[in-house]
């Protein structure tokens, strides 16, 4: 997931990998969190998350992509593999300063489209569901060990389509619309957000996601 995100974005875009420190890797509890950032010039920025626990049995692969000078929706790639279960979720949330217009929206909606024969990731009711996209893919198969990436490519092919032809934005108004995103996962919660508060506290747990998933801080 990971190199298929970057070489996707380094087809448009010159790609720079930050030094994080001490935060590149976190362990805790036997679990073990990879933590990479990349400043994208003309675009904005990209981060991984790498989660492996249970002496391997259990995996996680996450990627966002936050847009900066470009009005895009925040796009946030997630693969776990755990007992046997895999599940895939290519999520794309409105973080957006002007509505995303139709023939964007289409083109993903086209791509989930392609997919609608894997059975659903079934999740509780969140506080994002109303700014998460109708064309987002969520699915849980066993088949998605051999298929996640190509899935993946294929919004990732959507995505750059729509790069090309989305506004030009201000970057300071697109930053405090990320912000506003983190800032709702860091007051009400999330999957991720959850874990690692439980783990490494709340301080740590807003820096990590301002300065590193989100580059908004």
């Amino acid at each position: 997931m990971k190199k298929l995100a970057l070489k996707a974005m380094q087809t448009l875009y010159t790609v720079r990998e930050r030094d994080l420190g001490e935060d590149h890797i976190l362990k805790k509890n036997g679990m073990t969190f990879t933590l990479s950032a990349y400043d994208i010039e003309g675009f904005g920025s990209m981060s991984v998350i790498e989660m492996s626990a249970m002496l391997g049995l259990m995996k996680m692969e996450s990627f966002i992509l936050t847009a900066e000078e470009k009005d895009l929706p925040l796009f946030n790639g997630d693969y776990i593999q755990a007992a046997g279960k895999c599940t895939l979720l290519d999520e794309f949330y409105d973080t957006m300063i002007t509505p995303l217009d139709e023939e964007s929206a289409e083109r993903y909606r086209a791509v989930k489209a392609r997919y609608d024969s894997f059975p659903a990731y079934k999740t509780e009711p969140r506080w994002y569901d109303d700014i998460r996209y109708d064309f987002t893919l969520g699915v849980t198969d066993k088949r998605l060990k051999d298929r996640k990436e190509a899935i993946t490519a294929d919004y990732l092919k959507a995505y750059l389509a729509n790069i090309r032809q989305a506004p030009a934005c201000d970057p300071a108004v697109k930053k405090a619309k990320t912000k506003a995103y983190a800032e709702g996962l860091l007051t009400n919660g999330g999957p991720a957000v959850d874990q690692f508060r439980k783990l490494f506290g709340e301080e740590k747990t807003r820096r990590i996601f301002e300065e590193i998933i989100f580059s908004c801080g």
